[in-house]
């Protein structure tokens, strides 16, 4: 297990700097909320940036990109929970996700119609996307895909 930085010496990005990554809107969708904190909470810090969109039919998809110093252990456990699933088909709504700038994880609970993506991004920022109202993965990763995830794994 990697050990913990203290916040000292790895702090995080201010969460306006997160911001600019959220998604500006998603087609078919209205911005419901955007809000951001920056907190040191001990010798933990925490950054995070989250936009909500909604759409009627009770449908919404929640964009987070959070920023920590216990990043380490989150990253760990999205990269384990993503390789348990490597053997996952492409076409299967669980599979992982491994692309250039990210690895992630990626739950659907049918009872709730709610899907899930924990990207790990540049070894250190981790994006969830969420939605809820829609069958299967689809959506979670189309959002996922129009992040600038390049762009965010360059942030200092």
């Amino acid at each position: 297990m990697a050990p913990s930085v203290p916040a000292a010496s790895a702090p995080c990005v201010y969460f306006k700097q997160l911001s600019p990554f959220l998604p500006e809107a998603l087609e078919g969708f209205t911005v419901a909320r955007t809000q951001g904190s920056t907190g040191k909470y001990g010798e933990v810090s925490v950054s995070e940036a989250e936009r909500l969109y909604t759409r009627g039919e009770g449908r919404e998809v929640k964009v987070r990109i959070v920023d920590t110093t216990m990043g380490g252990k989150i990253g760990q456990a999205i990269r384990e929970a993503a390789d348990r699933a490597k053997g996952k088909s492409p076409s299967d709504p669980a599979a992982p996700i491994h692309w250039d700038d990210a690895v992630g994880f990626v739950r659907y609970d049918a009872e709730e119609s709610l899907a899930e993506a924990n990207l790990l991004v540049g070894d250190r920022y981790v994006v969830a996307v969420t939605s809820r109202g829609f069958p299967g993965t689809v959506e979670v990763r189309r959002v996922a895909r129009g992040i600038d995830l390049a762009g965010l794994a360059r942030l200092q």
